[in-house]
């Protein structure tokens, strides 16, 4: 894992603004997109983002999302996880459930 420099310290703000940036990202490729956010993520993500889309549009939404969330990490040392999810997956797991 990288080592942040002085220059590249921790900064709340700073990640909620990728964040911003990143759902904003799925938002405008999908407007339908339903986003859940969490901020510290799990283990050692800075911020974890789930985006469920429609099923025909997973994997055009994850490869941009993957792209940025990669250039983000790799010039800002931010670990910022994103799942993006089937609807029809997340409405079975839902049935399931409940």
């Amino acid at each position: 894992m990288k080592r942040m420099t002085p220059a590249k310290r921790y900064s709340r703000r700073r990640l909620e603004r990728f964040v911003t940036e990143i759902v904003s990202l799925a938002k405008d490729l999908c407007p339908e997109a339903e986003i859940r956010i969490k901020i510290p993520g799990y283990e050692e993500l800075d911020a974890f983002i789930e985006v469920v889309v429609p099923d025909e549009m997973v994997e055009e939404v994850s490869d941009r999302l993957y792209e940025r969330t990669t250039q983000i990490f790799d010039e800002e040392n931010y670990l910022i996880g994103v799942h993006v999810v089937e609807r029809s997956l997340r409405q079975k797991r839902n049935e399931v459930t409940e």
